[in-house]
């Protein structure tokens, strides 16, 4: 049949490589430049639903917080299930998750809509494991470099369309062109992806994936409730409480189930500071995410905004995709120099660094930038140098599931970055408006230069140079 492939390991004939190739990129793309675009859309998204300053940390989290569990679950069902079918399964979802938030009329729906869309997330594990199936081995590594240099590139390109778009057009608009793209790419999808069958049979850890999920959400529920009702009130202790019981029963089941959702059991310190790096990497650009459309927006009376539309917000955001992505393929020659360990001591310095700019950013479109600039160095380098120290100091046979618990973290990460600095900057507002003073946005700034500083004090526990795994 058309759409079938025999499971032995042997590449697809060349020219079917090449559509799938193209097809898997394609799709990266799209959700990295309609990722992208919402943030300089979000002080008009907020607007437009009605949401809150704390409600709209929820804009960017929901994406992250169902990311973060269908990321591991999307791989797993890779391993497990016909990748076709799960791929064009992730799309379907993304489909209907956009549809939803462009007719959303309200935080709630909008809410939904975005959560549907951070199914997505596992689009990149899912097609790096059909381009081993695909790709001949010559091929391969420069396939996955375009998954990771294509969506920087997405990721900062995004920020810069949104601007012209969001003069000329409704906020509405990004999701409607984005389905007018993915329509074709699903038909293309069904017409030149084939089957590929797994080559084992196994489950889905769902207590695994239920008691993440809902440790998470725990999580953030209780930091939006404190913008309300306090630190200390019963309904943000009870779901701190209930987050810390989901969390820790995540973590006792994936160490002792055979087919862990993710696997728990493996590597040292190195691969806890790759963890904690994936971390900060995703509390960074969330706050960046939150913060800086909300300066840019903000009109020049509070002090501190730059009265600025959309088109500045994506200059401003854009040295953090490019430069992000410059950095991550010369991470390799800044190893040799300095080595592995100072390379991951210099990620978090940088993150530090640009907290402490960002702070003096007040009114200059500038320094927010160079801020930026920063951080995307810190992430291309960190996250870039975390799956080489995986890569290296692990079996090769357990580097993927590794890799999927850091990508996973940084999803984690991002949720509650976002969530944390929209409830801060919601419990200090200007009087009479839904402005965070500049003194609440200072504090958002710190609390990421802070997580720098971690990254870069745990990273000294690094051995100055790797050593290959047996």
């Amino acid at each position: 049949m058309k759409n079938e492939v025999v499971a032995s390991g042997l590449p697809a004939p060349r020219g079917r490589t090449r559509s799938v190739s193209a097809l898997l990129v394609g799709a990266v793309l799209v959700y990295g430049l309609l990722e992208a675009m919402i943030v300089p859309a979000l002080p008009l998204i907020q607007g437009g639903i009605g949401a809150t300053q704390a409600e709209a940390g929820w804009i960017i989290s929901a994406m992250a917080l169902v990311g973060a569990v269908a990321t591991p679950v999307v791989s797993r069902l890779a391993d497990i299930r016909d990748r076709r079918r799960v791929f064009l399964g992730v799309l379907a979802v993304v489909f209907v998750g956009i549809a939803t938030a462009g007719l959303a009329p309200s935080v709630l729906v909008f809410a939904i809509g975005q959560g549907l869309q951070g199914a997505g997330v596992g689009l990149v594990p899912l097609a790096v494991g059909i381009v081993r199936d695909t790709e001949p081995p010559e091929r391969l590594r420069r396939t996955n470099g375009l998954f990771v240099g294509g969506l920087a590139v997405a990721n900062a390109a995004g920020v810069l369309l949104a601007g012209p778009l969001l003069s000329a057009l409704p906020y509405q608009w990004l999701y409607w062109l984005a389905l007018i793209v993915l329509v074709p790419l699903l038909a293309f999808a069904v017409a030149v992806m084939p089957s590929y069958p797994p080559s084992v049979r196994g489950r889905v850890d769902s207590a695994g994936a239920a008691l993440l999920g809902l440790g998470v959400v725990a999580l953030l529920l209780a930091i939006t409730f404190a913008a309300s009702t306090g630190w200390a009130s019963a309904p943000v202790l009870g779901l701190g409480a209930a987050a810390i019981v989901a969390l820790a029963g995540f973590v006792l089941v994936e160490r002792r189930v055979a087919d862990p959702l993710v696997d728990l059991r493996l590597g040292g310190s190195a691969v806890l500071i790759v963890h904690v790096t994936a971390f900060a990497a995703g509390v960074s650009s969330a706050v960046l995410m939150i913060a800086v459309p909300r300066i840019a927006a903000a009109p020049a009376a509070t002090g501190y905004g730059l009265g600025s539309t959309a088109v500045a917000t994506g200059l401003i955001m854009f040295p953090l995709g490019v430069l992000g992505a410059v950095s991550a393929p010369l991470t390799g020659r800044l190893e040799r120099l300095v080595g592995s360990r100072m390379v991951m001591v210099l990620s978090g310095a940088l993150l530090l660094a640009a907290g402490l700019i960002m702070v003096s950013g007040r009114s200059s479109a500038f320094v927010l930038a160079v801020g930026a600039g920063l951080v995307g160095v810190a992430i291309g380098t960190g996250l870039t140098q975390g799956v080489n120290i995986i890569a290296l100091t692990l079996p090769a046979d357990r580097v993927a599931s590794v890799t999927g618990l850091a990508y996973v973290l940084r999803a984690v990460g991002n949720a509650v970055g976002a969530q944390l600095a929209a409830t801060v900057m919601a419990l200090d507002l200007l009087p009479g408006t839904q402005l965070p003073t500049w003194n609440a946005i200072t504090w958002v700034f710190l609390g990421a230069g802070a997580v720098g500083a971690l990254v870069a004090a745990v990273s000294f526990r690094l051995p100055a140079r790797l050593t290959a795994a047996r």
